[in-house]
């Protein structure tokens, strides 16, 4: 009789313990974005995830991201750098990574081992130069520079060659001009946002975005010079002196327009002045590890 008992009281701690259990969690990477933190963008996800109506119909384009939310429970875990979140991928720690949807492109181009599981349309993108607030004279001539590179063309035909391109044909970095004399900009890169932030082969930064900034120091007669720093440490080495510039996402939330929740992202926290966007996304790329691509998988590439 007892052994009876003790059988059934098993089988319902059992029973209860699968039934707390049911929701799926998913553990999403992203790259920490200097404008919000893990936690509030983690809250801000949740929020959204509660509002989305049981009968909510995406467009087809992106189909199943946003309802998987209300069946799916997301982690979100910041990192700091694009290889440490990759590395996290393949060792099974996370379980999907969200990028911005021409680097998502970029990244599954370079690794066979990816395939794309959503694409999603949540947050709108622009990235722009942020500067100390007390340099309103360097934002003032940037943005003089990008609105008249937007004018005359040179944007599009950068965007067009160095994100848009094939990512096996990039064209070679580009080098900043050397004025003798001249004052000198130092601008903090991560090579984090392929191909519009990253490194050549030889370990200097190129893409999108030292392109435009070659093109800047030449428009103002000013040097420009590179530093290389983690994605996380941005904000340090712009308020300790270490670089005069950091690149910057301008970011608003465009899913659901009709839900009012609180912003997740603060675009110019105090100390920060911001240039005019000079490139914009509109939707993000969640990326998995491909079918068969684990151990084994490795072989194939």
């Amino acid at each position: 009789m007892m052994k009876r008992f003790l059988l059934s009281l098993i089988l319902i701690i059992l029973s209860a313990g699968v039934s707390q259990s049911d929701e799926k969690v998913i553990h999403t990477g992203v790259i920490g974005y200097l404008g919000t933190t893990e936690a509030k963008f983690q809250s801000g996800l949740d929020v959204f995830r509660d509002l989305i109506p049981q009968d909510y119909q995406e467009d087809i384009m992106y189909s199943g991201f946003v309802r998987s939310l209300k069946t799916e429970k997301r982690t979100v875990h910041f990192f700091s750098s694009l290889m440490r979140m990759i590395m996290s991928l393949r060792s099974g720690r996370i379980d999907e990574i969200m990028l911005p949807d021409a680097v998502g492109n970029y990244v599954l181009s370079v690794n066979p081992s990816f395939e794309i599981k959503y694409m999603s349309k949540i947050f709108s993108s622009g990235l722009s130069f942020a500067f100390r607030q007390e340099d309103t004279a360097l934002r003032d001539d940037f943005n003089t520079a990008l609105s008249a590179m937007k004018e005359d063309g040179t944007i599009d035909g950068l965007s067009m060659k160095f994100v848009h391109s094939d990512s096996k044909n990039l064209p070679k970095p580009e080098r900043p001009d050397d004025f003798p004399g001249a004052k000198t900009i130092t601008v903090a890169v991560t090579g984090d946002l392929p191909p519009v932030d990253m490194f050549a082969g030889d370990g200097k930064p190129t893409g999108y975005s030292t392109a435009i900034l070659s093109e800047i120091g030449r428009r103002l007669k000013k040097n420009i010079r590179f530093v290389n720093v983690e994605s996380g440490a941005r904000n340090n080495a712009l308020f300790s002196g270490r670089a005069d510039v950091v690149f910057w996402y301008r970011t608003t939330e465009i899913a659901m327009k009709d839900i009012d929740t609180e912003p997740v992202f603060i675009d110019t926290p105090d100390g920060v002045i911001l240039s005019v966007p000079y490139f914009t996304w509109q939707r993000e790329i969640v990326l998995k590890m491909a079918e068969q691509s684990g151990f084994w998988g490795l072989f194939k590439r």
